[in-house]
């Protein structure tokens, strides 16, 4: 064996090589496996595609040869087999002579045997739609043997060895390794970015989750304190229902007492006169409206607004006081104040419905026609009263 032989390849130019192979052989290949079947037959299809024209399809476009395309078109076969019949009849019915039938025979017969190897050409060629494994193993059995373990492979192509090829000299140069190590370095780099974009977003999300949880939870708590004042306000109406009851005799000023602590005043003149409360325990008999003492009272800041409703601090810490404004059919104006815990966010929204201010006004009206809110009698030293 010559030294040359021996000699390994370089891969440089192995590589170069194999690049030539799979850009030459594996897209027509590719096809031909595509059309390779061992069982089916090819002398049947080529007499229809030749005789009959059927199930034409078109070359492929790296076939050049215009001779194999116009003898197996479809189009072309049955133009002629029309021409030389059109042709016959002609020649047949002018001279009766046998001259012009034979001619349109010896073409026909020339047209058949063009197309036939026209046909047959397109089903030895690979890469053809027509390609047929066994004609090509009869006719060209030497390229067969070639090719047939292709044919058989269903997954791996030339392209495949060349890649192979390619990262194990990839994998062995040392420009390869330096390439590879910065191809990995920017990769990390990117994916750190990635990261850390990654990370800044999930931390936004659970920030805004936390808080939508903390809202949430705060909605809750606002919630069970609404049920809870709202049952609470249910039930004290039910009670009041049974003691409304004439026969009872149940029925007196503590029932304003609904939802919270109460006090019950009564406007005359420039003085608010209390009737009665429960559940208060700084709460003035007497207050003078242009005192300045109590100016900040949400009684007196209703008397001199033009509101229904009015808020304010107590003097007691943690407690707010809302007062509604009650006027009756008998003239008589009233200032009824819920004393409540500051922190019961949800007692304002039950203070402003429209259903409670009616049933504190229906109780007050009940008052009256019972005798349980006598007239009050105005004293002449109110104004020094604290």
């Amino acid at each position: 064996m010559s030294e040359g032989t021996n000699k390994a390849p370089d891969q440089v130019q192995l590589l170069f090589w194999l690049d030539t192979v799979r850009r030459d052989f594996d897209p027509t290949l590719q096809k031909a496996r595509t059309n390779f079947n061992p069982a089916a037959g090819w002398f049947g299809i080529l007499l229809i595609r030749s005789l009959l024209g059927l199930r034409y399809q078109k070359m492929t476009e790296e076939d050049f040869s215009k001779i194999k395309s116009f003898f197996s078109s479809q189009a072309t076969l049955w133009s002629i087999y029309g021409i030389g019949i059109a042709v016959g009849l002609f020649h047949w019915l002018e001279s009766l002579g046998e001259w012009a039938l034979w001619i349109n025979i010896v073409l026909l017969g020339i047209r058949v045997v063009g197309s036939i190897w026209a046909t047959l050409s397109r089903m030895l060629t690979p890469g053809d739609p027509y390609f047929n494994s066994n004609a090509y193993r009869m006719f060209r059995p030497t390229e067969y043997k070639m090719f047939l373990s292709y044919f058989k492979e269903h997954q791996l192509t030339f392209d495949n060895i060349y890649d192979y090829v390619r990262s194990v000299y990839n994998q062995n140069s040392l420009e390869a390794i330096i390439d590879e190590h910065q191809r990995i370095t920017e990769e990390l780099k990117k994916n750190k970015e990635e990261l850390e974009s990654i990370i800044k977003a999930n931390v936004d999300d659970l920030n805004g989750a936390i808080t939508t949880i903390s809202e949430l939870k705060d909605s809750i708590n606002e919630l069970d304190e609404l049920i809870t004042v709202n049952e609470t306000g249910f039930n004290t109406t039910i009670d009041l229902i049974y003691r409304l009851r004439p026969s009872t005799n149940l029925f007196n000023c503590s029932d304003l007492y609904v939802i919270c602590a109460f006090s019950l005043f009564e406007l005359v003149d420039d003085h608010l006169y209390r009737h009665c409360e429960q559940g208060t325990t700084e709460t003035p008999e007497i207050i003078y409206i242009h005192d300045p003492a109590y100016a900040h009272y949400s009684s007196v800041l209703l008397v001199n607004s033009n509101e229904t409703i009015e808020y304010a601090t107590s003097d007691r810490e943690g407690r707010t006081v809302a007062s509604y404004w009650i006027d009756l059919l008998s003239d008589r104006v009233y200032i009824y104040n819920f004393h409540y815990d500051s922190t019961n966010e949800s007692m304002r929204g039950t203070i402003e419905s429209k259903e409670m201010y009616r049933l504190i006004r229906g109780i007050c009206m009940h008052l009256e026609e019972r005798g349980f809110l006598k007239e009050v009698v105005p004293r002449e030293d109110n104004n020094s009263i604290s």
